[in-house]
């Protein structure tokens, strides 16, 4: 006999079951293009709408605008990727051990340490601002520029943190098909606001490059306020509700014993690509030129591996909690082959087609000669990057030591390696090209060895 008074399943209940119990690869890809989406508009569309519009207010405008783009880009690493996936792993753990409170508490918790991390980011740029930018080459009417929007952007740090902790909590959750539906608004809102603020329309006054930096802050806030709403309503496997709340140590230690030392990682992983930079610099213009184009190809691979990273996030994560170790390793390991697959299509892009890459930024025959033969070499070291996707892993096993250790072996292998192919064997762009290709073989390698041999899933 059927039982007619068995309650329907929640679409909350059902999300963390499938992650828990559903077939393993579909589950992964579920959860991965919703975060990809994600992390296309972080990455690359709102950045790209702002130079865009910035970019008719002149050269100095521009140049004041890239200055402030890689520490802008830090702090979404470091808010949505380092205490994000601290953040996301520590609640997916509690949802699948069915600690449903403590996953409750975790988001008032992450937001408190979301609020510190952005203070923090406010104060050190809005106070020390001039002094980084002037450090980075920003003079006369560059500085300027650089100050107008850093100081916007950066005493809005609070909407980009909180955002990040909100979203993290969705990613726990496994319900991340609202985050498209979110971002993709945002972004909307932000395509109309940055011409109307920056050249003014209307009661609206020209606000100039100020006006960029004060669109994105709004449409963040916007994502925010939206996010945060969607968790307070219940529909998702934890809410957002301060009834019956008090902090705890033990519960601010389970997010900041990962998320403190992986804010470390886009630190070196920066670094790395900052060395390679400035060795390239040492070659000349044409070299620098050629390796500027091609290196932004493996800026391409992060977003597209951390896509698959924040499902793992989730997956390894309540699979932890359940005590599912088998399971666990198994998701990781799967979406590290997955990931393979989709490194290996770009490196048959950079190896048997280079032009098609280079040709977006580049149609200087020498320019091209020299891109090629670096992604040549660079492009056989790509798959590497797959093993990204067990940082994520290691986040929910709570050992960020061995990311770490793995990305600290990539910086050696790069500032040595890139020393002795620039200034001893004088090898030129081809040689920096197969320290960049070491560099990331050695970071993939680390990071399987650490996984399949010290990984705490037993």
């Amino acid at each position: 006999m059927t039982d007619t008074t068995a309650k329907p399943v929640s679409p909350a209940a059902a999300r963390t079951r499938l992650m828990l119990e559903g077939p393993v690869v579909s589950t992964l890809l579920r959860l991965a293009v919703p975060n990809l989406v994600v992390n296309v508009v972080l990455i690359a569309v709102t950045p790209s709408v702002d130079a865009h519009f910035v970019g008719s207010l002149g050269l100095d405008s521009l140049a004041g605008l890239a200055l402030v783009f890689p520490l802008m880009m830090l702090m979404q690493q470091m808010a949505n990727m380092a205490m994000g996936g601290a953040i996301a792993a520590a609640i997916a753990r509690a949802i699948g051990a069915g600690r449903r409170e403590d996953a409750a508490s975790l988001v008032v918790h992450a937001l408190v340490v979301a609020a510190g991390a952005a203070a923090l980011f406010s104060a050190v740029f809005l106070m020390a601002g001039p002094g980084i930018y002037g450090l980075m080459g920003g003079r006369g009417p560059i500085l300027a520029a650089a100050l107008e929007y850093s100081n916007v952007i950066f005493a809005g740090a609070l909407a980009y943190w909180l955002l990040g902790a909100l979203t993290s909590v969705v990613r726990a959750t496994g319900q991340v098909g609202i985050l498209v539906y979110v971002y993709v608004g945002a972004e909307l809102l932000h395509l109309a606001l940055v011409p109307a603020l920056v050249f003014g329309m209307g009661p609206i006054p020209a606000l100039g490059i100020t006006g960029a930096g004060l669109a994105t802050v709004i449409s963040f806030a916007a994502s925010t306020a939206t996010l945060a709403w969607y968790l307070a309503s219940g529909r998702t496997s934890v809410a957002l509700s301060l009834g019956g709340f008090r902090f705890e140590r033990r519960l601010f230690g389970e997010i900041l014993r990962v998320g403190a030392p992986m804010s470390l990682a886009p630190v070196l992983n920066n670094a790395a690509l900052a060395t390679l930079t400035a060795y390239a610099g040492l070659l000349g213009a044409t070299s620098l030129a050629a390796f500027g184009a091609a290196v932004r190809l493996e800026y391409l691979l992060y977003p597209l591996n951390f896509g698959l990273g924040a499902a793992v996030l989730a997956m390894v994560g309540s699979n932890i909690g359940a005590r599912q170790f088998s399971r666990a390793a198994r998701i990781a390991w799967t979406a590290v082959g997955l990931s393979a697959c989709v490194m290996a299509s770009v490196s048959v892009l950079a190896i048997g087609a280079p032009d098609l890459w280079m040709g977006l930024f580049s149609s200087d025959p020498a320019i091209l000669a020299a891109a090629t033969g670096y992604l040549a070499i660079v492009g056989l070291a790509y798959p590497f990057v797959a093993a990204n996707t067990l940082m994520s892993a290691f986040q929910s096993t709570r050992q960020p030591e061995w990311p770490l250790t793995a990305m600290t072996c990539r910086l050696l292998v790069v500032v040595v390696g890139g020393w002795i192919a620039i200034e001893v064997l004088q090898s030129g762009l081809f040689g920096l090209g197969v320290v960049t290709a070491l560099g990331l073989a050695t970071w993939g390698i680390v990071l399987a060895g650490a996984f399949r041999f010290f990984a705490h899933l037993r």
